[in-house]
């Protein structure tokens, strides 16, 4: 499979080794995406039994942001997507207090709202066999290129 077409979260996001957290890619369609993990120990988040945290919602939510981003530019620009920004977290509710080892999650994330500047809206759900356990809304910043950083690190020194 060439990279135009691969599906999978390592391949679309800019996430590598113990901060990457999605397995794969279950569905995606225009705006919205659904991504599955297997919650394990070893990752940034993870305890030393190997939960992550509820708290970790909303991070699950933007790594399906930016497997969403890494689709839609690869498509579009056939490479991998700029870096991306979130700014935002609002309405983050949690009925469990961490997501256990073992478990399998659902992650959607569906786009409310896009400007021409990059800047987005996401409605973020996780389900833990179909039942809604944690739901969010995040703001992210989606640059068309890395160049802002180039200028943000020349203006900071």
């Amino acid at each position: 499979m060439s990279p135009a077409q691969s599906r999978r979260p390592a391949d679309l996001t800019r996430h590598r080794g113990s901060a990457a957290l999605l397995d794969e890619i279950c569905r995606e369609d225009d705006g919205r995406l659904e991504a599955r993990l297997v919650v394990r120990p070893g990752t940034a988040y993870s305890d030393r039994s190997g939960n992550l945290p509820a708290w970790a919602g909303p991070e699950l939510m933007a790594q399906a942001i930016s497997a969403l981003s890494g689709l839609r530019s690869l498509r579009e620009r056939g490479r991998a997507a700029a870096i991306g920004l979130l700014l935002g977290v609002r309405s983050y509710r949690s009925a469990v207090e961490e997501f256990r080892s073992g478990e399998a999650l659902d992650i959607e994330v569906i786009e409310s709202s896009e400007d021409e500047h990059g800047m987005a809206v996401f409605d973020g759900y996780i389900r833990r066999a179909g039942e809604l356990i944690a739901s969010g809304v995040l703001t992210v910043f989606q640059p068309p290129d890395d160049s802002f950083l180039e200028r943000e690190r020349a203006r900071n020194g």
